[in-house]
């Protein structure tokens, strides 16, 4: 890129050199023209002013397109890299419609896009990488929806669109159950505890996993019990992203790259057409 961008504004100085010949040699024909037909210059003063004004637009233009070009490749750049560091495609979901019904998957895949768009502002901390679709421990058609990783620690993530309330944790048994506070509505079973524990166990012991339940939707909270039996989180999107944010710029002072977290969760992407996918 920075090749690149020294062609480029090599390329623009030299434009701007020939631009400057040009009006100069257009002034020099123009006086040339006077001596021959014998006239005086001011005859031609207006060609002049026309010749002077197009190479003046002309050299206040070159600079700001050159300067167009450099910013695009920055752009690009910093694209490439960041894209560079998120594996998987959001939404996968989509692809078992028949199977769980069209609107409890597009309402499943819609949670997680608006997790991925928030995700992705995390890979301005260096060493992030975003996961999309990994295969859930164990089962070969739920998955989980999102990790994200830096040096020792990742987070798992599984998205939640929800109508407006208050949500939080109960337990059944070996269970965690996600249920409004005031009551309404049946229980969701949530079985991201398993997953960790799976994550874990892929992971060793040197890595710390944290399942959390991301919560979506206009009017939604998290209520006083936003911590399972098992150890699960539960949180709005605004609360997970403060999280998960203070966490990795607080290790930016000591941490080291692990290579081989992201390796491994890389390893555990699902190819989405394949397998159906619970939306769970």
């Amino acid at each position: 890129m920075k090749r690149a961008n020294r062609k480029i504004v090599m390329v623009t100085v030299a434009l701007m050199a020939v631009d400057v010949l040009a009006v100069a040699a257009g002034n020099v024909c123009i006086y040339s023209l006077a001596v021959l037909t014998h006239t005086s210059l001011t005859a031609w003063s207006l060609l002049t002013l026309l010749v002077f004004l197009t190479g003046l637009v002309a050299f206040i233009r070159i600079p700001i397109r050159g300067s167009h070009r450099v910013r695009a490749n920055y752009t690009a750049a910093a694209k490439a890299a960041r894209d560079a560091r998120v594996f998987g495609i959001p939404g996968g979901v989509r692809s078992a419609a028949a199977r769980f019904g069209a609107g409890k998957v597009e309402a499943g895949a819609q949670g997680e896009e608006s997790t991925a768009a928030l995700l992705e502002l995390l890979l301005g901390i260096p060493g992030t990488a975003v996961f999309h679709g990994l295969q859930f421990p164990g089962s070969p058609d739920a998955d989980v929806d999102h990790a994200v990783s830096h040096g020792n620690t990742v987070f798992l993530l599984d998205s939640k669109l929800l109508r407006w309330g208050t949500y939080e944790w109960r337990s059944m048994g070996d269970r965690d159950l996600i249920v409004r506070s005031d009551g309404y509505g049946a229980p969701r079973s949530n079985a991201m505890h398993v997953a960790a524990a799976g994550y874990r166990y892929l992971l060793g012991p040197d890595v710390e996993v944290i399942p959390v339940v991301m919560i979506h939707g206009r009017n939604t909270s998290v209520g006083p019990f936003s911590i399972s039996k098992h150890g699960v989180h539960m949180a709005t999107a605004e609360q997970a992203m403060e999280r998960i944010g203070d966490t990795f710029a607080f290790a930016l002072e000591f941490w080291q790259d692990n290579p081989s977290v992201r390796a491994a969760l890389a390893s555990k992407l699902k190819t989405f057409g394949g397998a159906e996918q619970s939306p769970t």
